[in-house]
């Protein structure tokens, strides 16, 4: 068996199986990072000895999709096998779930490699909505749909004239892009379901939960006070896409969004031995989200008094 290959090795095997390689037998290719193979954390990973994550390996040729400084740490140590999960999915497939594993964890994409990435993702699912393809590569909805406008390679393809009316959503539906026909369709989901957490509606709509917030808002107002302009979020603001900080500070809070009804349903869920534990952490957080608030406070300050 020490011969054959990657193919032969998973012969019998499924999407998602964890087997042994061949070191040998594996292959890379350039990927999006624009530094390549980083030698400072290859030398991490070689102390670690092979204590290391699976890779992840196309099942039919033996393609690194994700893995290749493991695989490189593999080779200075001399290692014969490692194991590796087996990817069984197209070029575009394969691309996403490269970038959904390099995103936060191991060696992270830095906000450039990950807007090269989403380019590649627009071109291969191009039917895809801004806000999935934001959430695989852990950007903002606005700045996808700025790449998906402004790209070269997207404005080569023709992307933005694919089909205006419609995008495909994280739970496979097909929604209208008109802001008018999403937010009445939020209006609709409110008033089917007046009790339910903003999370909730914001699921069966497909927008965030904050957009439910904001339209449910401006639903309580007397019609007199409707022409008042709604709150801007982060993601919403001119001065986004300026810079990096910039779009980088927008996919954060779009990450970060949290409503109080998402909050107190899911109080009776938290086992009992972690209660403390998680209410601690609650206080944490909610105390650094406060020194937040008052940091931005002094810096408002500090300009109107400049």
């Amino acid at each position: 068996m020490a011969q054959q290959t990657v193919h032969s090795v998973a012969a019998d095997q499924t999407r998602g199986d964890v087997v042994l390689v061949p070191v040998a037998r594996l292959t890379t290719k350039p990927s999006f990072r624009e530094a390549g193979v980083n030698d400072d954390h290859v030398e991490q990973l070689v102390t670690l000895g092979g204590r290391w994550p699976p890779i992840l390996v196309q099942l039919d040729n033996g393609l690194v999709i994700d893995g290749v400084h493991r695989v490189a740490a593999a080779r200075l140590l001399g290692l014969e096998r490692m194991a590796a999960s087996l990817f069984d999915g197209d070029p575009d497939e394969a691309l996403i779930e490269f970038v959904r594993r390099n995103v936060y964890h191991g060696l992270p994409l830095t906000l450039r490699e990950r807007k090269k990435a989403a380019v590649q993702v627009l071109l291969g699912r191009p039917e895809w909505s801004d806000r999935r393809i934001a959430e695989i590569c852990a950007l903002s909805p606005k700045t996808v749909g700025r790449l998906r406008l402004a790209s070269p390679e997207c404005q080569a393809e023709e992307i933005p004239r694919l089909d205006t009316r419609t995008r495909v959503g994280r739970d496979n539906k097909s929604r209208p892009v008109n802001g008018a026909s999403v937010r009445a369709r939020v209006i609709e989901a409110i008033k089917e379901q007046p009790g339910a957490s903003l999370r909730a509606v914001a699921a069966s709509v497909g927008v965030s939960p904050e957009t439910v917030r904001i339209v449910r808002m401006k639903m309580s107002r007397p019609a007199a006070t409707e022409a008042v302009a709604a709150p801007v979020l982060p993601e919403e603001a001119p001065v986004l896409g300026m810079s990096d900080e910039a779009d980088d500070l927008a996919a954060w809070w779009d990450r970060t969004c949290i409503s109080e009804d998402d909050c107190l349903r899911r109080v009776n869920a938290v086992p009992p031995n972690r209660v403390r534990e998680m209410a601690d952490e609650a206080r944490r957080r909610s105390e650094a989200w406060l020194r937040f608030a008052r940091s931005l406070d002094a810096l408002q300050q500090a300009e109107v008094n400049a």
